[in-house]
């Protein structure tokens, strides 16, 4: 949770990585605690979902440094706590 607070003022794409990371490990948690298979399908749509954001974000990381401009875009950061 910590490294989503943190994220805030990197970029978009990394907190949305990181808000899913603590959706996935919720789900893990709540699947390992109950008999529903509804926690475990939440737990791997979020897995999904964070693997290709960060193919999206290394893409855009390396391609926008390459460029020297930005080629895809990746969010500003939030500014709440700077």
């Amino acid at each position: 949770m910590y490294m989503t607070i943190a994220a805030m003022e990197t970029n978009k794409v990394l907190f949305a990585i990181l808000v899913l990371i603590d959706i996935l490990f919720l789900g893990l948690v709540m699947d390992s605690f109950s008999m529903g298979h509804g926690w475990h399908t939440i737990a791997a749509w979020s897995e999904l979902i964070i693997s290709l954001l960060g193919f999206y974000g290394a893409a855009a990381i390396t391609l926008n440094i390459h460029f020297g401009k930005q080629f895809l875009p990746t969010g500003k950061p939030f500014g709440i706590f700077k």
